[in-house]
């Protein structure tokens, strides 16, 4: 995965999402509340008094509760969505010429292109786990040589860097921690930086005029719903800053944080934090957490916190390296 600002982005990203899970979920929760319940429980103290321990971890859990359900909820609809957009590719893809096919190889897309039979010009990659490209008959046919190459090139970026899987992921960690709204904000640059980086590659391939020449002509693509989980070379959301890295051939400087969701971001994660040191108070506070586990509530929190993160974060660079390294060579069998 090369460094560039588009996975510079994605990497913070999921380091600030990840480490923010991993203090909650490991750390407040199962570093600190759980041994205090627990240690309730064993004593017995808990059934005999449930009342008020209960009543202040109860807003706690419930945050916790809703943006697993959230998160959730994301991580399931993007999973349909891809399905349903494979098959959907699957219904329409017709026989591959041999003009795309030779487009293809020196783009390193040599067996991940299907054609779909649509009169809309438009292209995208898709699968989460085997990326593949889809171009559409329209833009086949209205594209010249070159243009068509720049497509191509722009989304060999998409598959090398396994972007369908990487906006699932960023997209369920979002809305998981929807009180971090900031977060929000950075998957949102992310997602242009991916775009705007994809288009480099094409320049630099094919030059400044066949990108632009493919960009008209694939600026609206198919009002299908299941493209949120996809890396699609078109849209008008992110045409005005793509424009303006092919005039001056220099990225855009991202556009900054707004104030509101840093202070959103904030109150949120103020918030989460009364709501924790309330559950802990009610248990018989730092005391209480020193007695049960043998260190202090920040100790614990970090440390379990830390060492939860640490596995996780190494396993999942692992198969992400596993997969892009897949998505670098072309697939042994056809679709």
């Amino acid at each position: 995965m090369r460094l560039d600002r588009a996975n510079r982005n994605f990497l913070a990203f999921m380091g600030i999402a990840l480490l923010l899970v991993a203090l909650v979920l490991c750390g407040a929760l199962g570093g600190v509340l759980m041994p205090l319940i627990l240690a309730r429980v064993s004593r017995g103290e808990l059934v005999e008094q449930p009342g008020i321990s209960l009543l202040l971890v109860f807003p706690f859990v419930v945050l916790i509760a809703v943006g697993l359900g959230l998160g959730g909820r994301s991580l399931a609809r993007q999973i349909a969505a891809s399905h349903g957009l494979a098959r959907r590719v699957r219904a329409l893809t017709v026989t591959v010429p041999a003009e795309l096919t030779r487009a293809a190889m020196p783009a390193g897309l040599e067996g991940r292109v299907v054609l779909v039979d649509a009169s809309e010009s438009f292209s995208f990659v898709y699968g989460v786990l085997a990326p593949r490209v889809a171009v559409s008959r329209g833009l086949l046919e209205g594209a010249s040589r070159e243009e068509l190459r720049a497509v191509l090139e722009h989304e060999r970026y998409h598959v090398c860097n396994v972007d369908p899987l990487k906006i699932m992921l960023v997209q369920a960690l979002s809305a998981a921690l929807f009180f971090v709204p900031a977060l929000d904000a950075l998957r949102a640059r992310y997602v242009a930086s991916r775009e705007l980086a994809a288009d480099r590659r094409a320049v630099a391939v094919c030059g400044r005029r066949s990108l632009a020449g493919a960009l008209l002509k694939v600026v609206r693509g198919p009002e299908w719903s299941e493209l949120v989980v996809v890396a699609s070379i078109g849209g008008q959301e992110l045409l005005a800053v793509r424009v303006a890295q092919l005039e001056t051939g220099s990225e855009p400087n991202p556009e900054a944080v707004r104030a509101m969701r840093v202070v959103l971001s904030l109150v949120g994660g103020a918030l989460l934090a009364v709501a924790f040191l309330a559950s802990v108070s009610s248990f018989g506070g730092p005391t209480a957490v020193h007695r049960v586990t043998g260190t202090g509530l920040a100790t614990a929190t970090l440390l379990d916190g830390l060492s939860c993160a640490a596995p996780f974060a190494g396993i999942g660079l692992l198969l992400y390296s596993i997969i892009a390294l897949r998505a670098s060579r072309p697939p042994r069998f056809g679709m």
